[in-house]
């Protein structure tokens, strides 16, 4: 509404200083104090009606205090996979971020990670309802960057948290943005440094990947492969796709196993997709044989770190990117500056930390 009254009174003071200036001797000057008995007369009615609209925009803009401009932003979080528990901790710390600073928060979600035209309409929806910021995690890193661009060119601004957006396409559409979110090539190299030094150095190993040509997914198998291509006795056997889904991970998994029998280790790039690989080797009856290390740290991933089936995963705290993304996004309507990249941390999850550091209860 502020935006909207700003807009209107330009468009009014330039009017009426052309009406005024015809009609009180060509001066194109609007008097800085008006005599509102111009309303009565017939040459000067039209400038006249047109200042007491100026007027009363003008009260009404009064009655935006600082307060209730952040009380009245609207910032929009758009995520992926709203059945991951990964995307529900990211709302969650969103949430309380956005009542913290006192602005209205608007979730949504898409059903699966592959839904990348669904998302795109979400995107143009809150394009239509003029939201303030868009904070979003997108479920394609080239596909969603043009629809981004509309939104600021319409005045939106956007942050990317989690997934980074392709550098290319956005030099192609001159769309920059800020990033929140953790080094995903550095956590997967965290997270295979782990499952080599399990494995003693030596064996068959394979890596369930994400989505291809998403830019986290892409940056986790490239953190992995820089640290098993320098060690002699690691023999990489199978690198697939499971497109983060567990049922995927199950059968691309149980395929792995087939054509390798002597599989020693298994990353994979999101704990859904490890999750579907420990089915797997439960139902080969490979469970404790072959190491299994992940990324994201879900409850269920922790549990099975638990019990003996999954090594580790990485803790790239969701809750603060929707957080940190929320006060990005507030801070720059607040005419704050803000960084290009703010970082959210990464932690090594395995069963030592969960036992010693967050006191759970072993199960082995």
């Amino acid at each position: 509404m502020k935006r909207f009254l700003i807009k209107l009174l330009h468009r009014l003071e330039a009017c009426a200083t052309r009406l005024l200036g015809s009609s009180l001797g060509g001066t194109g000057i609007l008097p800085v104090c008006p005599d509102f008995r111009l309303l009565r007369h017939p040459s000067t009615r039209p400038a006249g009606l047109v200042l007491a609209i100026i007027l009363f925009c003008g009260i009404a803009l009064c009655g935006f205090s600082n307060e209730a401009d952040a009380k009245s932003y609207r910032i929009a979080l758009v995520m992926k996979a709203v059945t991951n528990p990964f995307f529900h901790a990211m709302e969650e710390g969103a949430k309380t971020e956005a009542e913290k600073l006192g602005v209205t928060l608007l979730p949504a979600s898409v059903e699966r990670e592959t839904d990348i035209d669904r998302q795109i309409g979400l995107v143009e929806d809150f394009i239509v309802k003029q939201v303030d910021a868009i904070v979003i995690a997108p479920a394609s890193s080239q596909g969603l960057v043009p629809v981004l661009k509309r939104a600021q060119s319409e005045g939106i601004y956007v942050v990317n948290i989690d997934n980074p957006l392709d550098k290319d396409a956005m030099k192609q559409q001159e769309f920059t943005c800020p990033f929140v979110g953790s080094d995903n090539q550095l956590g997967a190299c965290i997270a295979t440094h782990a499952l080599v030094a399990k494995m003693g150095a030596v064996g068959e190993i394979a890596m369930l990947e994400g989505i291809p040509g998403v830019t986290n997914a892409e940056l986790r198998k490239a953190g992995f492969l820089s640290v098993i291509q320098p060690v002699p006795g690691i023999k990489l056997v199978a690198s697939q796709t499971a497109n983060w889904e567990t049922e995927q991970a199950f059968n691309v998994t149980s395929n792995i196993l087939t054509a390798h029998p002597n599989l020693r280790g298994i990353f994979c790039a999101n704990d859904n997709m490890a999750l579907g690989a420990i089915a797997a080797l439960e139902a080969g009856g490979k469970t404790g044989e072959v190491a299994v290390t992940a990324y994201d740290n879900l409850e269920a991933a922790r549990e099975a770190i638990l019990e003996g089936k999954m090594f580790a995963t990485i803790e790239q705290h969701p809750e603060r990117m929707g957080a940190y993304g929320v006060r990005v996004a507030k801070d720059h309507l607040d005419g704050k500056p803000v960084e290009d990249y703010t970082r959210t941390p990464l932690d090594l999850i395995d069963y030592q930390y969960l036992v010693k550091v967050m006191g759970m209860a072993g199960k082995k």
